[in-house]
């Protein structure tokens, strides 16, 4: 059925004249009145009747006009979600996420998201860096928060989120605390908390090499597969480990943040999503994601420098 003609209809039925439902459609008064005549040959049954002194609808076209209104209603609303969804408006949006992000970044950009658009339906999944770049390469993650470098396949883009020097965090208990700059060489005798080394996480990377340059080899006294039980193991006093600055914004009960004099490599989180027909949210949720972080970072700074 054309929706043309039913959009005609209406519009003479409502107005019951043909001149202004002409006007009203922005058509002349024979296509209106040609178009009628063909729905009307479609239906099988007359809808208007038709006079010189007046128009008016026929029992069967007082039926037919809610109905038509309603396949109108329903034409239109599928036509603005389509267009919605095709600008990131409405929707589905799956996020990979590495657990550092969890401190002070994914909650804000979460929620600012939310608050902008809220019709897009978000799946988190936290996941390492490996993991989540096959995901994204595969289609199965639309966008991922991944430490960078990374092996990417060629389909994935990337560009930094954040970028910021690692700090060690220490047991509050430690003599090292008392220090207001902590150098690597300073931990050569310090037992560390890290993670396992089949996680092949970027942090173990920095931190591996940041000790390899102060001239040590580090002693893992413990290994555990996320941050917080990292900073938990740091807490009850069972050795030091590193962090991105970001987690430092957060107290943690029985750990104190340093920065390292002689630690330049910075960390990097970079967005990652699929270059060929991302999903358009993906656009949109970048650009929250940097706004965000922007913030925290100025926030941070301000916070530093009263």
């Amino acid at each position: 059925m054309d929706l043309r003609r039913l959009r005609y209809f209406v519009a003479v039925a409502e107005e019951l004249h043909f001149g202004r439902a002409a006007e009203r459609v922005h058509v002349v008064q024979s296509a209106v009145s040609q178009q009628l005549k063909l729905l009307e040959d479609e239906l099988g049954f007359t809808l208007i009747k038709r006079s010189r002194q007046d128009v008016s609808l026929t029992l069967l076209g007082e039926v037919f006009l809610p109905e038509a209104r309603e396949i109108l209603k329903r034409t239109d609303e599928a036509v603005r979600r389509l267009k919605a969804s095709a600008s990131g408006v409405v929707g589905r949006l799956s996020i990979g996420f590495v657990d550092n992000v969890l401190w002070t970044l994914l909650s804000p950009i979460i929620r600012d998201f939310r608050e902008r658009w809220p019709h897009v339906d978000l799946k988190l999944i936290p996941m390492d860096r490996d993991v989540q770049v096959e995901a994204i390469a595969a289609g199965t993650v639309d966008i991922g928060i991944i430490p960078s470098p990374s092996h990417l396949a060629a389909a994935v883009k990337t560009e930094v989120l954040i970028s910021a020097p690692l700090m060690v965090a220490l047991p509050s208990a430690n003599v090292l605390a008392l220090k207001a700059v902590v150098e690597m060489a300073d931990l050569a005798t310090e037992p560390f908390v890290t993670f396992p080394l089949q996680m092949n996480s970027r942090i173990l990377d920095l931190l591996k090499t940041a000790c390899a340059g102060a001239g040590f080899t580090p002693r893992v006294a413990q290994e555990g597969g996320q941050l917080h039980t990292l900073l938990s193991l740091v807490s009850a006093g069972l050795g030091v480990t590193l962090v991105p600055k970001w987690v430092a914004q957060l107290p943690q009960p029985g750990v104190v943040f340093r920065d390292l004099a002689d630690f330049s490599t910075p960390y990097e989180l970079l967005l990652a999503w699929k270059g060929d027909e991302p999903n358009p949210s993906t656009v949109t949720f970048r650009e929250v994601a940097h706004d965000v972080v922007q913030l925290n970072q100025a926030g941070a700074s301000r916070a530093s420098n009263p």
